[in-house]
């Protein structure tokens, strides 16, 4: 099963900080792989317009 919504981009006010939510029916469900306060590493590959979202390592 593929976890799968539709979001949005934020964009922060008064910064050029952008903000995407992720819906709950995504968080509850039981193959969501972050928790709370996670490292992950952003990719944008802009060639197929998508953004990846991966599990980083901590710095600790």
């Amino acid at each position: 099963m593929v976890l799968k919504e539709k979001s949005r981009i934020i964009q922060s006010v008064k910064s050029y900080t952008q903000y995407v939510t992720i819906p709950s029916a995504i968080v509850r469900d039981s193959q969501y792989p972050f928790k709370k306060d996670d490292i992950i590493e952003i990719e944008v590959d802009p060639s197929r317009q998508i953004i990846i979202i991966r599990k980083g390592e901590s710095n600790d």
